[in-house]
């Protein structure tokens, strides 16, 4: 007896009271509660949001510095539109890491901004008044360098080195050769592994390979399976994650469309170490799906897989993949 009355005491707590306690837990730790019984399931509804890390998402904005942040979720099949800017008006993207988004500006000036906070930084080169196309960065955010892209592709500054090993530069390999494959588009990507990888799109999107670097012999070879993983490409910055939806694993996405997102304006919350998209409006949240969305253009990489082209989408404009599962 004693066990039922604590059970139904439990299960009767004030949605008020319900609502107080799920503010203070992790938001992965929602979906639990809202299992417990319908009451409780309840005033989980009551506090929706959606999960920012499951998977990388498509940072897209309509102008950069003047038009409000979306990110795109290839899972919910939303564009989720924060009330901030890019701060840096005609700033080109170049590079995400993580939380942290590269933009440089009239060829000499980078910044780093923190998508969460907001905070911008002026990144000053190591070698002023060089001047470059574009930026990148290595995995872990600790080396930055202008890359130049007139006439011939040359490193042009060192822009931040932050390890304690001096720089080496860089060195021209003879090799390897052509991927052995025809592409309209292709993208660099480094798997789990540390392997060198690149997706080879072709004219429309009619073709896709994927090949790895061999780095005995120096030469490409085909990739048949991506092992469960996904890789999210078609920006300056490609990913490759282990997801755990099925429906997700061993498929390439490209940041095409064929019919624009819906819309869901929210805010970008951090609490105990996770973000989230908070609804600013009431709007019911289904924090995890059974089934896919198909508006994004993908490709399954799999033997005899069925190539969709992508004839006739929409990409977004000023857009580039982010991860913030890697905080």
């Amino acid at each position: 007896m004693a066990s039922t009355s604590q059970a139904r005491g439990w299960s009767s707590l004030p949605t008020d009271v319900l609502v107080l306690i799920l503010g203070s837990l992790r938001w992965s730790s929602h979906p639990s509660v809202a299992l417990v019984c319908r009451h409780w399931r309840s005033a989980a509804s009551l506090c929706p949001f959606y999960p920012a890390w499951i998977t990388p998402l498509l940072l897209n904005t309509a102008e950069v510095g003047t038009a409000n942040i979306r990110y795109y979720s290839p899972y919910y099949d939303k564009n989720f539109e924060v009330d901030d800017t890019l701060k840096v008006s005609g700033a080109k993207i170049c590079c995400s890491t993580g939380r942290h988004l590269k933009m440089c500006a009239d060829k000499a000036l980078v910044y780093d901004i923190d998508l969460v906070t907001g905070a911008l930084v002026e990144v000053l080169p190591q070698e002023p008044y060089m001047l470059f196309n574009f930026v990148v960065s290595d995995r872990d955010d600790e080396r930055l360098f202008g890359v130049k892209a007139t006439i011939t592709i040359k490193v042009a500054s060192s822009i931040r080195h932050t390890s304690d090993e001096p720089d080496e530069g860089f060195e021209i390999l003879n090799k390897p050769n052509g991927f052995g494959f025809k592409c309209e588009d292709s993208y660099l990507v480094e798997s789990n592994k540390g392997e060198l990888m690149v997706v080879l799109i072709g004219r429309r999107g009619k073709v896709v390979h994927v090949v790895k670097l061999n780095d005995q012999t120096m030469e490409w070879e085909e990739v048949e399976s991506l092992q469960g993983q996904t890789i999210f490409t078609g920006s300056l910055t490609t990913m490759m994650k282990r997801s755990k939806f099925k429906w997700m694993q061993n498929m390439i996405f490209l940041p095409r469309f064929y019919k624009w997102p819906e819309t869901v304006h929210v805010d970008l919350v951090a609490h105990d170490g996770q973000l989230a998209f908070v609804p600013k409006l009431p709007f019911c949240a289904d924090t995890y799906l059974e089934t896919c969305g198909s508006n994004i253009w993908s490709y399954e990489l799999a033997y005899g897989a069925a190539t969709k082209e992508y004839w006739g989408t929409e990409r977004a404009d000023y857009s580039i993949w982010v991860d913030f599962g890697d905080n």
